[in-house]
């Protein structure tokens, strides 16, 4: 099979379907809020908004108004015909009243919750079941990321049973490259069954594969036909451009300009198209 080029790769994709043994935080909109917040600084990325959470039905809010808006024109209706008639008249509705009646009873039921991340990079997202004790996770980015820094997180704000994990290497114009995990109460790491670790120890280069290294000539070059910085082509802060995910981490520190290289003469500027991949 045809190996990707380093310059096709577009980012890493953690796709992870958990079971709870309870449903503690399922329902909580404070904890997935939390969650996302500790995601993006973990996993150093960069928000573009603050996370989105709402618990299920998000609707409620819309359907009072509407009740609200309804009432407010049968109540002003009913003045109009009672100064007419000089006498009181009863406009209300059936229907109104029992959806109020509805609203009432689901604000005090614990449901699941919704969430999103929005990144730079690109998003995080979880959606949970409380009824059925599981919830859905993923999380991709055209930076990498170590996904441990994101198991770790999940695995402390919920009593989980197992997560089922995918990992996806992900290019413009190549087949993903896929690889499967789980993780259990323990946090222990299984592949086929079998357990090679744990989240903090186990080398997940290993079990993931590397994502290609950016192409070393090209770091912090600028693209002669442009004059844009390549700055997709740089590796993700806090690792070198070769190491994987079980690589040593090291402390992230915010990139310092520095001024282009010259290419050399003979070397023809790269062709890129203006909208290349997503920041």
């Amino acid at each position: 099979m045809e190996q990707p080029s380093k310059d096709d790769f577009v980012g890493r994709h953690l796709i992870v379907d958990a079971s709870t043994y309870t449903r503690r935080n399922l329902t909580s909109t404070d904890t997935i809020f939390a969650l996302f917040e500790a995601l993006t600084r973990n996993l150093d990325m960069t928000a573009v908004l603050p996370p989105i959470v709402c618990r299920y039905p998000f609707a409620n809010d819309e359907i009072a108004t509407f009740c609200d808006d309804v009432e407010v024109e049968l109540e002003a209706k009913a003045k109009e015909l009672a100064a007419a008639a000089k006498k009181p008249v009863d406009l209300s509705l059936a229907p109104v009243r029992l959806m109020r009646e509805f609203l009432r009873k689901r604000q005090m039921e614990e449901s699941g919750v919704t969430g999103v991340s929005i990144w730079a990079e690109s998003h995080a997202a979880i959606h949970t079941w409380d009824e059925d004790n599981y919830y859905a996770f993923d999380a991709f980015s055209c930076r990498d990321f170590l996904p441990k820094d994101a198991l770790r997180l999940l695995l402390t704000h919920f009593d989980v049973e197992t997560l089922n994990c995918v990992n996806l290497f992900r290019f413009q114009r190549s087949i993903p490259r896929v690889s499967n995990f789980q993780v259990n109460a323990k946090w222990e790491v299984l592949v086929d069954g079998r357990v090679v670790g744990d989240v903090d120890s186990v080398n997940f280069g290993e079990i993931c594969g590397v994502a290609p290294p950016p192409e070393p000539e090209a770091r912090g070059e600028t693209d002669v036909a442009s004059g844009t910085p390549d700055l997709l082509r740089a590796p993700a802060p806090g690792r070198s451009a070769a190491a994987g995910d079980g690589a040593q981490e090291t402390r992230r520190s915010v990139p310092v300009a520095r001024a282009p290289k010259r290419r050399a003469p003979e070397r023809p500027p790269l062709a890129r198209p203006a909208s290349r991949r997503r920041p």
